[in-house]
């Protein structure tokens, strides 16, 4: 699975999958910058905080930033 399809099957506060598009590109910019899960986990958060007022839960955050890096390793963005 890659980063893109990754981040199209996350739903954070359940508006259906792929209704952040926004988000995702700013994620996958933060891919580029970030290459350990806390700081990767904590930008994400900052990113949904900014566009609608709170964070996701902190262990989804974590594994989604975990699942990230995974990808990035082992796919091609």
């Amino acid at each position: 699975m890659s980063s893109e399809e990754l981040l199209n099957k996350y739903d954070p506060f359940l508006l259906g999958s792929g209704n952040y598009p926004t988000e995702m590109s700013a994620i996958l910019v933060l891919l580029t910058i970030h290459d350990q899960v806390r700081p990767l986990a904590q930008a994400i958060g900052e990113i949904f905080e900014e566009s609608f007022g709170e964070q996701p839960d902190q262990q989804e955050l974590t594994t989604l930033a975990t699942n990230l890096l995974l990808c990035e390793d082992s796919c091609e963005l």
